[in-house]
């Protein structure tokens, strides 16, 4: 009888143990946004998604992107004065109204400007491309990797985009 009961607590525990993680995993995968609101000086810059994950990429892959779309929902200019990330090994571009510019790297490091002076008009979208180089830290940067690239508006606080990816050999 106390094998029973033991075999019934050990199955109630362990479904409860994979109902938790599905759950808190579906919570980590949803898309997450971001709102810079500059105040007095200019408008309301949103993110549609602050996080990607790139999966597993191999180091002889090459390199690798993602588009993050950035949108003016205000009725107020709104001007981008540094755009940088979190290491050389990636480097980002913006793209409004058809221009693009950029590369921007990793201030201080010869990874590209961080200056930017864009400006996003009131209801216009911009577009961050972010590339990633997985061969940029040799054998040694095997493994989960995660970085961030940085817009600068004025704001109190920055917009961080992020990802992770994890390096295969």
């Amino acid at each position: 009888m106390n094998n029973i009961k033991t075999i019934a607590l050990s199955l109630i525990l362990f479904t409860a143990v994979i109902g938790a993680m599905i759950w808190f995993n579906g919570k980590n995968n949803e898309p997450q946004t971001a709102t810079i609101n500059n105040g007095g000086a200019g408008g309301i810059l949103t993110a549609d998604a602050i996080n990607y994950d790139f999966g597993n990429i191999g180091i002889k892959n090459g390199l690798v992107n993602h588009e993050y779309v950035l949108e003016n929902k205000s009725d107020k200019i709104i001007k981008i004065s540094e755009v940088s990330t979190s290491c050389m090994c990636t480097s980002a571009k913006l793209e409004v109204s058809g221009k693009t510019y950029g590369p921007f790297g990793m201030p201080g490091h010869g990874g590209g400007f961080t200056k930017a002076g864009i400006i996003v008009n009131p209801g216009e979208k911009a577009v961050v491309n972010a590339t990633f180089d997985p061969a940029a830290h040799g054998p040694a940067g095997i493994g989960e990797v995660q970085r961030e690239i940085y817009i600068n508006t004025g704001a109190d606080e920055q917009m961080v985009l992020g990802f992770k990816v994890n390096v295969t050999p």
